[in-house]
């Protein structure tokens, strides 16, 4: 079996539960522009994309234009920003994990996720202090975003890895795909202890983590 080098992970809804945060933000931007708003649930089924099919998602046919989707982007970047973000927090276990993952020293840690590139940098200064990422690569607008494989591909140059070195984990669909395009294997984690069986079996995930202390049994 061949080592894994290099590890990647996605951030929202892998190492960090923003959801309900995130949810209560749309919300309030919705809510400024006069659309209709929706319920955590309905956000639990729309995470993975960056802010502009999150927010073509959000919105009815009428409203999907492409300046309304620019004010709609713009405004939840002001009101995330300014939030306080009070239920946001690693998930009960995930820090253990990522400090093992640093003691093994063979083994590279790296974050590639759709949130903008200032506040990945600003969540994970502060919620993972003192741990080491060799690279975080968030969405700007220059590059191309998930599911599109050029971030992971920009991790594995950076890190000396090969595509059957390097593994991918994150919770949702994008995550599965951007993996897939970077010829690379990948673990679905399911926190929320989801029946992910059909995801599984339609895209072609190696492993499921139930518990972040699961990765290690991949790993």
């Amino acid at each position: 079996m061949i080592m894994k080098k290099l590890v990647i992970f996605d951030l929202d809804g892998t190492l960090i539960d923003t959801i309900v945060d995130a949810g209560r933000c749309f919300n309030k931007v919705l809510e400024h522009f006069g659309l209709k708003t929706h319920s955590l649930e309905e956000y639990k089924h729309m995470v993975g994309g960056n802010l502009e099919v999150m927010f073509s998602n959000l919105v009815g046919d009428e409203d999907r234009t492409a300046e309304m989707i620019s004010k709609l982007k713009e405004k939840y970047r002001e009101v995330y920003l300014a939030d306080p973000k009070p239920n946001t927090k690693p998930f009960d276990g995930i820090l253990d994990v990522l400090k093992k993952l640093n003691e093994d020293g063979n083994i590279s840690i790296a974050i590639n996720t759709n949130k903008s590139q200032l506040l990945a940098e600003e969540l994970c200064a502060e919620m993972f202090a003192g741990i080491n990422f060799s690279g975080i690569l968030g969405y700007i607008e220059s590059r191309p975003s998930k599911p599109d494989p050029y971030a992971a591909n920009e991790l594995m140059r950076i890190n000396g890895a090969l595509p059957e070195e390097t593994v991918y984990i994150g919770d949702s669909i994008t995550d599965i795909t951007t993996a897939k395009n970077a010829g690379i294997d990948c673990i679905l984690v399911n926190w929320r202890n989801a029946d992910v069986s059909r995801l599984v079996e339609e895209n072609n995930a190696k492993f499921v983590a139930n518990k972040p202390a699961d990765i290690f049994k991949f790993l």
